[in-house]
């Protein structure tokens, strides 16, 4: 009896874990398109970020970044950006022109409802609300995994960490997909390199 049930439970078995590798072949093909695209037409972009350190019992424990363009005034942008007030989708998806500053991370410029040409640089991202004349934008990029002593120690910085210049790089490719690149701080130190330089001198 035992038996038979395994046969008949053995071939949905199979069928998950051939659809599960499936999906993490996808993934992995596709972060690796939008990277050789990226590289390809110089589309990389960096943000200024903030942290916290959440724990999920199913992620485990990661850096959540919120980035200074989450926020943004109306006013701060092109007229053209009030259209995506009207956007009706359940889903909004916006189209975050970016523009770089002074200080070599980028910043948006305009949002948009549609897609813009290939020529413009531009991120997806999702627009949770907006109130008056402000919108508040969710991105694809804002969790930042560790090994989870590392994330506990930037999670220990607290303030500080904010004092690091913490910055997020994205590779983007010409549709506004983009994956992570790395967390920098202290201009091109990456956040791995200095949390482990900051355990050795404990060390010594």
């Amino acid at each position: 009896m035992k038996n038979n049930v395994l046969k008949k439970i053995f071939p949905f078995f199979i069928i998950a874990v051939i659809v599960q590798l499936g999906v993490i072949a996808f993934i992995l093909c596709r972060s690796s398109s939008i990277k050789r695209e990226a590289e390809k037409s110089n589309r990389i972009a960096s943000f200024k970020c903030e942290m916290r350190d959440p724990y999920n019992p199913f992620k485990g424990r990661y850096v959540e970044l919120t980035l200074s363009e989450t926020d943004k005034e109306f006013s701060e942008l092109d007229i053209q950006s009030r259209e995506v007030k009207e956007i009706t989708r359940p889903t909004p998806i916006v189209f975050c022109l970016l523009k770089k500053d002074v200080s070599g991370n980028f910043r948006i410029s305009g949002l948009r409802a549609n897609e813009p040409d290939e020529d413009t640089l531009f991120v997806r991202a999702r627009m949770k609300w907006f109130y008056g004349d402000s919108v508040t934008l969710s991105f694809p990029f804002n969790e930042y995994y560790m090994q989870e002593n590392y994330a506990r120690e930037v999670d220990s910085l607290g303030s500080s960490f904010y004092d690091l210049e913490p910055r997020i790089e994205v590779y983007i490719d010409n549709h506004g997909n983009c994956i992570q690149k790395a967390l920098y701080v202290n201009g091109s130190e990456t956040i791995e390199d200095y949390i482990k330089s900051l355990l050795s001198q404990r060390q010594l």
